[in-house]
Formats: C-alpha cells, sequence, structure tokens
C-alpha cells in the first residue's frame, strides 16, 4: 500500500511541477526533530516514558519538545532529505593511467605446464593408452551399444 501511496504522490506531483524523493524512514519515529535525541512516545493520560509503538504523541527528554508523533516524524524525514542534497557531490576517482603494455609475441610455442617441467608436449599417439582402461573403446564392434540380438527376449517387443 504504502509503495502505492508513493507512486500516486508521485505522479501527482509531477504534474505540479515539484520534484520528490524517496527518503528511509527508518527510525524517523524515534528520532526528534529538533535535536536528533531519542524520544519517547506516548498516549495521552498516561506518563510519557519509554515508547510506546503507535503511540499519538511525541516527547523529547533533551529538549522539552511535546507534539504529535506522525508530524514529528515528517519533520524528521524533511530534514533527511535536505541534509541529502546539502552535501557536496562526490566526484568518481580519476580513472588511473593504463601502464605501456609490453609488445605480444606471435603466440605460445610451448605450453607453459611444458615449459615448467622441462619436456616437450606430447603428441596425439601418446594420449591414449595402450591397454583397455578406463575411458578407453577399444575392441568394440560398432559402437558402445550391444547388437539387438543380444537383448534378452523378455525386453524384445513383438513386431
Amino acid at each position: 500500500m504504502k509503495g502505492r501511496i508513493f507512486k500516486y504522490a508521485k505522479y501527482k506531483a509531477y504534474n505540479e511541477g515539484i520534484i520528490t524523493s524517496w527518503v528511509n524512514p527508518r527510525n524517523t519515529s524515534r528520532e526528534c526533530a529538533r535535536c536528533h535525541s531519542l524520544v519517547a512516545r506516548y498516549e495521552e493520560g498516561k506518563p510519557a516514558e519509554g515508547y510506546t509503538y503507535g503511540a499519538p504523541l511525541v516527547w523529547c527528554h533533551q529538549c522539552g519538545m511535546k507534539g504529535n508523533s506522525d508530524r514529528n516524524a515528517s519533520l524528521v524525514i524533511g530534514q533527511r532529505l535536505v541534509a541529502r542534497y546539502q552535501k557536496p557531490l562526490k566526484e568518481k576517482p580519476p580513472t588511473p593511467l593504463v601502464a605501456e603494455r609490453a609488445e605480444q609475441s606471435a603466440g605460445v610455442v610451448i605450453s607453459q605446464v611444458a615449459k615448467s617441467v622441462g619436456t616437450r608436449p606430447s603428441n596425439g599417439s601418446a594420449r591414449h593408452g595402450d591397454h583397455n582402461e578406463h575411458g578407453t573403446a577399444q575392441e568394440t564392434g560398432t559402437g558402445m551399444v550391444a547388437p539387438v540380438s543380444d537383448i534378452a527376449c523378455q525386453l524384445r517387443l513383438p513386431f
């Protein structure tokens, strides 16, 4: 509901030429609009001690301000908005200049791993095993699948 209220208020304000901005409302009802210390919220006829959530009245122990808690919170929100735009803008730090890059060679002749070991790169035949080990498909017929004639009779579908 609050999002809809802000959306419609922003729409109406834009049509009237008023600029709007969202301000974080966190703890605005707990802060005094005059001295920014913590306040006590209370109900009429009850002592002004502590913080009673949703109570309509507010009292500041520091400066003695008394009033409506919603009005106090709206003043704090307004002060936060003004404070935001009074701060000088922080400019983005300049990007450091890129150091000169060394000229790149035509390409890698020997892999880095081979350089570190001191051996030459392996050729294609050295990568294949001579034995029937894991991952090798040696001594197979046409492929990995067994011929249809080897499938048990129970599994065949009658045609």
